[in-house]
């Protein structure tokens, strides 16, 4: 994955938008949106646009999209379809059917899955089975078509948590990275001038951090344990290496991360047992917390003039790192990811209809597309692609990251079932209270997603 144009297509929320008319069938799951603040937020209503007719012989692409209205990347997207449908007029024209209520989308995509077929084209994010969707015989095989050299331009290992059987019909498309942020005064002040490299070197950072006053990095078992979640997944992934959860929880990297994430609680803020992603914001806002985990939809805070201390930006204080090697580990140079959203397309009768659909997905995965579409929106794509000069100095870096790691997972929310999730706070939270050790810890996990199943 080396080069900026390795992970970005991993890294890290699609808009959701819907309509039933499917030449073909397939489904779609609904995008979230670039931030995935409030994925089922209801845009402002945006009246929709009648579309022109088709020109005789010209085959028409229904696409239900959620890129639309105030979704970050909707300009973008209107800008790409009106070029392609000029630059194919006459033999095919995409029909963008807007929807800006993410809910109604998912809502309204699942129905027509379940009842009829899937739209030409749609956006899907993970409240779906994505698995089962695959597996659904409505959507294009595009395995064909990526063996062809389109597979290229995405990141190492895009596919390989979803496919079936070797073959890929759900496209993943925006992603976040997940890679810490440390703040480079901070750990100047402690007499380190670079970002350890491996966990043992990590701690013996951590040791200096705390020894100059400052917080290591925040952690939090409130809500949903969103931090300690990252950091357990980063942990998991250097142990484990990418083949992690193919398992499930049985693999022993599980509990001895478990291990390392109780020890990373002795270098955080008091009351992290209690604390919520507002805390953690703020102590590293604030200088003196020294590492920071988060998506890239946070990026933008670095820049804030509201977080800037003496003039100083925080991202002027900030440098982006890569996740620490593990001694005797099977991750060193991985990258955890997640999905923000899929594309899909209706598995077509006709020939010349699948080949405009594989023409028009083509298009707008086009490196150069997607560099253009990361700028405006902000958001990051499984896509390979060089970030654009005016694209801020740390999303550039987490690019370079990304693109230069050997292989990405999901993080651990990711990867397994919902319970998983759910449970996840009020075990970190027994675990760092010493009420369960570290095989405690994964049992309550699995158990969790037993009882739920």
């Amino acid at each position: 994955m080396k080069t900026v144009n390795k992970l970005l297509a991993l890294l890290l929320a699609l808009g959701m938008l819907f309509a039933l008319a499917a030449c073909g069938g397939g489904t779609t799951q609904p995008a979230t949106p670039a931030t995935p603040a409030d994925p089922g937020t209801t845009q402002p209503a945006t009246p929709a646009t009648p579309a022109a007719p088709a020109a005789a012989g010209e085959i028409v692409i229904n696409f239900p999209s959620i890129w639309v209205g105030t979704d970050s990347k909707a300009a973008y997207m209107s800008e790409l379809i009106d070029k392609f449908n000029a630059e194919n007029a006459g033999s095919i024209k995409v029909v963008v059917e807007e929807q800006t209520d993410y809910q109604a989308y998912r809502d309204k995509i699942r129905t027509t899955i379940t009842t009829g077929s899937a739209p030409d084209l749609c956006i899907l994010d993970t409240t779906f089975d994505i698995k089962a969707y695959a597996e659904s015989g409505k959507f294009m095989d595009l395995t064909p078509y990526l063996q062809q050299g389109w597979g290229n331009d995405f990141a190492d290992g895009t596919f390989d948590a979803w496919s079936v059987d070797g073959k890929t019909y759900i496209l993943p498309f925006e992603s976040a990275v997940f890679t810490p942020i440390y703040n480079k005064t901070i750990l100047a002040a402690a007499g380190w001038d670079h970002f350890p490299a491996t966990y043992d070197e990590f701690f013996k950072m951590a040791d200096d951090v705390k020894a100059a006053g400052y917080n290591v990095m925040g952690q939090m078992a409130g809500d949903n344990a969103w931090s300690s979640m990252l950091w357990y997944s980063l942990i998991v992934e250097a142990i484990g290496g990418k083949d992690v959860y193919a398992n499930g929880l049985s693999d022993p990297a599980f509990v001895e991360a478990a291990g390392v994430l109780k020890k990373m609680y002795g270098y955080t803020f008091d009351g992290a047992v209690s604390a919520t992603a507002g805390d953690v914001n703020g102590h590293f806002i604030g200088r003196d917390t020294a590492i920071y985990l988060n998506g890239p939809w946070w990026i933008a805070n670095f820049y804030k003039e509201d977080n800037a201390v003496n003039g100083t930006l925080l991202a002027d204080e900030c440098e982006v790192a890569v996740n620490p090697a593990y001694t005797g580990g099977k991750g060193a140079g991985g990258l955890v990811t997640t999905v923000q959203g899929f594309l899909a397309a209706a598995k077509q009768d006709d020939p010349n209809k699948e080949a405009a659909v594989i023409k028009f997905l083509q298009y707008v995965t086009d490196p150069q597309h997607v560099s253009e579409l990361a700028l405006s929106s902000g958001a990051m794509f499984f896509v390979k692609y060089t970030p654009s000069p005016d694209t801020s100095v740390i999303s550039q870096k987490v690019t370079e990251v990304a693109n230069n790691a050997s292989f990405t997972i999901l993080h651990v929310n990711g990867a397994f079932p919902t319970a998983f999730s759910t449970e996840f706070p009020a075990a970190v939270s027994a675990l760092v209270l010493g009420q369960i050790d570290e095989q405690g810890f994964v049992d309550m996990l699995q158990t969790a997603i037993d009882n739920a199943a």
